[in-house]
């Protein structure tokens, strides 16, 4: 016993010279009391639990899958812009190629590089279409379903024929 209390005593860095006349039970009984209250402050504050863990990690994931919800409806309408732009920047070519000769293009290649810089697919990877109709055309892009004659088809009409025919 008095050994062990000269290594507790020691580790406090004190003599146990210091505590003579004191009862050697009540110093041990103090000493292990203080050490008892230490322990339980540390094992309150010595984190969190698997549980509490688990719930943030739950709770992020929600966020992130609100999020990346939005992120990609708002790419598929980024798409659906860009694909417009495109096709009405075609469309001024073909007008263009139409008033300087007097005839519509038999396909978009001819607008190539003089009415139109540059040609390239839609943003689902199509190449965009081009159909004479009549005394006008309609340039179109078949959309993401990449097939022709779905609603989401994208078609411009231009020139001065009645009703588009793309799609059909």
């Amino acid at each position: 016993m008095r050994e062990i209390a000269n290594r507790l005593v020691r580790s406090r860095s004190t003599r146990l010279d210091s505590w003579k006349g004191q009862n050697m039970k009540s110093f041990l009984r103090r000493v292990l009391e203080r050490r008892g209250a230490q322990s339980a402050a540390r094992r309150r504050a010595r984190g969190m639990t698997l549980i509490e863990i688990m719930v943030v990690l739950v709770i992020l994931g929600l966020i992130a899958g609100a999020i990346g919800y939005n992120v990609f409806n708002q790419l598929k309408d980024a798409q659906v812009r860009a694909a417009t732009l495109d096709l009405r920047a075609i469309s001024n070519g073909v007008d263009l190629y139409h008033v300087e000769t007097g005839q519509w293009p038999d396909s978009l290649q001819q607008l190539v590089p003089k009415f139109v810089k540059d040609l390239h697919k839609d943003p689902w990877g199509n190449d965009y279409a081009f159909v004479r109709t009549g005394e006008g055309y309609d340039v179109y892009s078949y959309g993401p379903d990449k097939a022709q004659g779905g609603s989401d088809d994208i078609t411009v009409h231009g020139g001065e024929a009645g009703p588009s025919t793309a799609g059909k």
